[in-house]
């Protein structure tokens, strides 16, 4: 069974960690190389870094959560399984996917939709892109027998 999104935490950290990062390597440089030698001037920063990525990461969770509620989805050999919930092939209508990017951050995303006989709809986000430029979870759906002739894409879109 293959999980087709991340945890959250890592599809926000993957967008923002590398501006706390980048914050947490210029602070330890500038500790190392002044003269002023007050923790203050170590921590302080780190911690603002810190706090932007809780903060922006919320506000971006419960934006996407407040107009489309993300489900959780696994891909087994014939099946989705969805919130716990298995879908066998026969059940799902379509996969449509759609490229989207973010104001803050420039790189795209995938997000998909998946549609199902009984007029059920979830959404959930894909795996963030290889080094190639492509969605590992576009990838897999577009290989598996079944369901790669119910994927197709959208145009794409700004969240």
């Amino acid at each position: 069974m293959k999980k087709l999104n991340p945890s959250y935490f890592k599809f926000f950290f993957s967008r923002y960690g590398s501006i706390v990062i980048g914050v947490h390597a210029v602070t330890i440089f500038l500790y190392i190389y002044t003269k002023e030698k007050d923790p203050f001037y170590l921590a302080m920063p780190s911690f603002v870094s810190f706090l932007f990525l809780v903060l922006i990461c919320s506000s971006e969770y419960l934006m996407l959560r407040k107009n489309l509620p993300p489900a959780n989805v696994f891909m087994s050999k014939d099946s989705l399984l969805i919130n716990s919930i298995s879908y066998p092939a026969e059940q799902i209508n379509e996969i449509n996917y759609m490229p989207v990017s973010n104001a803050l951050n420039k790189f795209t995303s995938y997000f998909f939709e998946i549609k199902t006989n009984d007029g059920a709809v979830f959404y959930f986000l894909g795996e963030e892109l290889n080094w190639k430029g492509k969605s590992p979870t576009m990838k897999l759906l577009n290989t598996h027998p079944i369901f790669s002739l119910k994927t197709k894409e959208n145009i794409g879109w700004v969240f």
